[in-house]
C-alpha cells in the first residue's frame, strides 16, 4: 500500500489532466510530480543502509536465485514508489541481464545499473521542453487543424 502512494499520485495528476489543461492546472501538475521525486530523494537520504539493501544508481551484480521484484525492494522497497515502476526501468534500462526483455527470465551473474532517482526524472519529462516553450522554434514540422 505504501509503495503505491507515488504512483497513485502519478496517475491522479496525469488521468485529472486533460489534454485542453490551462497553463496553471498543468503547472500544478508539474509541481506535484516534482516535489513527488524530491520527496523520494529523502527518502532514499534518510533510510537506514542494511547489508541486504542496494543504493539507487549502483551497479549490482545478479547471483544466483535473485529475482527482480527482490532486487527492485531491495533498492526502493522502504519509499513510496511502486515497486512494479522500479522493474520496468530496470528491464529497459538493462536489456541485456534479461532473456528477450521478459522480466521472469533474469540471468545470473551479469551486472545491471539500478536506476537512480535521475532515470525517473528522464523517465517522467522525457524531451527537450524548453526548445517547445521558445518563441524561436520552427513550427513548420507541426501539425496545424483548420
Amino acid at each position: 500500500m505504501k509503495n503505491s502512494f507515488i504512483c497513485a499520485i502519478l496517475a491522479a495528476s496525469l488521468i485529472a489532466s486533460p489534454i485542453h489543461a490551462d497553463k496553471a492546472k498543468t503547472q500544478t501538475h508539474l509541481q506535484t510530480l516534482l516535489g513527488e521525486l524530491l520527496h523520494l530523494e529523502q527518502q532514499l537520504d534518510a533510510r537506514p543502509q542494511s547489508d541486504n539493501s542496494i543504493a539507487p544508481g549502483a551497479k549490482y551484480r545478479i547471483k544466483p536465485g535473485d529475482s527482480l521484484g527482490d532486487i527492485a525492494k531491495r533498492a526502493y522497497g522502504e519509499t513510496n514508489i511502486k515497486i512494479s515502476l522500479v522493474m520496468d526501468l530496470i528491464v529497459s534500462n538493462n536489456p541485456k541481464a534479461f532473456f528477450r526483455n521478459n522480466a521472469n527470465f533474469i540471468y545470473a551473474d551479469k551486472v545491471i545499473t539500478i536506476p537512480s532517482v535521475d532515470d525517473f526524472r528522464s523517465m517522467l519529462f522525457a524531451g527537450d521542453t524548453d526548445s517547445l516553450l521558445n518563441n524561436n522554434t520552427d513550427h513548420g514540422s507541426w501539425i496545424r487543424f483548420p
